[in-house]
C-alpha cells in the first residue's frame, strides 16, 4: 500500500497524473447528468416540484456530496508534489488551495448542467454569476477556517518550548482556540455576505423586538437579506456574542407577520438555550476526543513497544469521529429544533400559527414534508411532519393536516 501511495504522490508520470485527475473531475460530471435526467422525468411525470426538489437533494447528499469526497482524496494524494517541493509555504499552499480549487470546478460545472433543469422546476430566477458567487462563498466559508486552522497549528508546532507538557498542550489548544477565535469574528461579515440590510417596516421590528422582551433577551440586530431571485425561504441566528438574526425577504413578502413572528420565536429559542455555543463545545469535544485517542496510542507504543499500523491508526482516529460528527451531531441539532420549537409555544405563539407557518416554508422552498426515517437521521432538522406532531403534542391541537 506503501508503495501505491508512493507511486500515486512521487513517481507517476505527469501525463497520466493530469489524465487522471480529468477523470475524476470527468466522473462528477458523468454523475450530474444522471442526476439531471432522473429528476427530469420524475417531473415530467408527476409534474411536482416538491417530489423533483427532494429527489434532486437525495441525490445532492447521497450520491453527488459522497462522490466529491471519494475523488478529492485521490487527487490530494497526485497533485501533493507540485506542492511538497516548497516545504512550509508549500504546504500551507496546499490546504488553502487544492480543496478549493477541485470544488469548484466540480461544482461550478455541475451547476451549468442542472441549472436550466432546476431553474424550469422551480422558477427561479437568479443569474449564474450570483449563483457562482454563492458556491465560491460556501466553500470558502467551510475551507477558509480549515486551512487557517491548519496554517497556525503548523506554525505552532514549530515554537522551540522546553516545557513536555505544553508542547502536547499546544498541539491540541490551537485548533480549539481558534475555532472559537473564528466563530467569534466571522458573523461579523454575515450582512455583508448575505447583502443583508436592516429590516423594513416598524410595526413588523416592533412585534418581533417584543418576542425577544418577552423572552428575556436582549434585541440583537435584525437584517432582511435578498433571496427573492432564488426563491428561498429561511430566517437564522449567527453570533456568539452579539447574535444577529435574519429573515429573507421571500419570506417577508408571502408569510403573514404572525407566521414572521411564529418562526423568529423559534430562533430566539436557539438564543435562549444558547444552542450555538453548545454546537460549537459538542464539535470540540469531537476534536477533544481525536488528540485524547491519539494519545492513548501513543501511550500504547511507547508502554508496549509495537507499532500500531499506519491505516488502522487512521481508522481508530477518523471513523469514531465520522459517526460522532454526521449521526451524533445531526441528532444533536434535531434536539435543538425541537426545543425551538417548544420554545416559540412557550411564549405565546399559537400553535396553529406555528404550523401554517412551517407549512408556507416548505411550499415556499418545495420542500417535501415527510421523510423517510432512516433519510430523516442524516438531516439538521426534523421532516416538517415531524416537527407537527410534536406541537400537535405539546399543545393538544389537532391541524387538519394528511401525513
Amino acid at each position: 500500500m506503501e508503495i501505491f501511495f508512493d507511486y500515486l504522490i512521487f513517481t507517476m508520470p505527469d501525463w497520466l497524473r493530469l489524465t487522471l485527475i480529468l477523470c475524476l473531475i470527468g466522473i462528477n460530471y458523468g454523475a450530474e447528468f444522471f442526476v439531471k435526467r432522473s429528476v427530469s422525468n420524475l417531473y415530467r411525470k408527476t409534474g411536482s416540484a416538491e417530489e423533483a426538489m427532494n429527489k434532486l437533494r437525495i441525490y445532492n447528499q447521497y450520491l453527488l456530496a459522497i462522490l466529491q469526497i471519494i475523488t478529492i482524496i485521490p487527487l490530494e494524494f497526485m497533485v501533493a508534489k507540485y506542492f511538497t517541493r516548497f516545504g512550509k509555504p508549500g504546504c500551507i499552499l496546499f490546504m488553502l488551495l487544492v480543496p478549493f480549487v477541485f470544488l469548484m470546478l466540480v461544482n461550478v460545472g455541475q451547476l451549468l448542467i442542472i441549472n436550466q433543469t432546476y431553474k424550469r422546476i422551480r422558477g427561479t430566477t437568479e443569474s449564474l454569476f450570483h449563483q457562482i458567487r454563492d458556491i465560491a462563498v460556501s466553500f470558502l466559508l467551510i475551507l477558509a477556517p480549515i486551512g487557517i486552522i491548519g496554517t497556525i497549528t503548523i506554525f505552532a508546532r514549530e515554537i522551540n518550548i522546553k516545557s513536555e507538557v505544553l508542547k502536547s498542550i499546544i498541539p491540541v489548544a490551537t485548533p480549539i482556540i481558534m475555532i472559537f477565535v473564528i466563530n467569534l469574528i466571522l458573523p461579523v461579515f454575515y450582512p455583508k455576505l448575505l447583502k443583508a440590510v436592516h429590516l423594513e417596516g416598524e410595526r413588523l421590528r416592533e412585534l418581533l423586538n417584543e418576542l425577544f422582551d418577552q423572552a428575556g433577551i436582549k434585541r440583537p440586530k435584525l437584517y432582511q437579506w435578498p433571496t427573492k431571485e432564488k426563491k428561498a425561504a429561511n430566517a437564522l441566528v449567527v453570533g456568539l456574542v452579539k447574535p444577529k438574526v435574519f429573515i429573507s425577504d421571500y419570506y417577508l413578502e408571502n408569510a403573514e407577520p404572525n407566521e414572521i413572528a411564529a418562526i423568529i420565536a423559534h430562533e430566539i429559542g436557539h438564543l435562549k438555550y444558547k444552542h450555538l455555543l453548545k454546537r460549537l463545545l459538542y464539535i470540540v469535544a469531537g476534536l477533544g476526543g481525536i488528540y485524547l485517542a491519539g494519545y492513548l496510542m501513543e501511550w500504547y507504543e511507547n508502554y508496549t513497544g509495537r507499532e500500531i499500523n499506519l491505516y488502522l491508526g487512521l481508522a481508530i482516529l477518523l471513523v469514531p469521529f465520522i459517526f460522532y460528527i454526521s449521526l451524533g451531531l445531526l441528532k444533536y441539532y434535531r434536539n435543538q429544533e425541537k426545543k425551538a420549537d417548544e420554545f416559540a409555544l412557550r411564549i405565546g405563539v399559537q400553535p396553529e400559527v406555528m404550523i401554517t407557518a412551517l407549512l408556507k416554508l416548505a411550499r415556499l422552498n418545495h420542500m417535501t414534508t415527510k421523510l423517510k426515517k432512516l433519510d430523516e437521521r442524516f438531516q439538521t432538522h426534523p421532516s416538517m411532519a415531524r416537527r407537527i406532531k410534536q406541537i400537535e403534542k405539546i399543545s393538544g391541537y389537532k391541524y387538519e393536516f394528511h401525513l
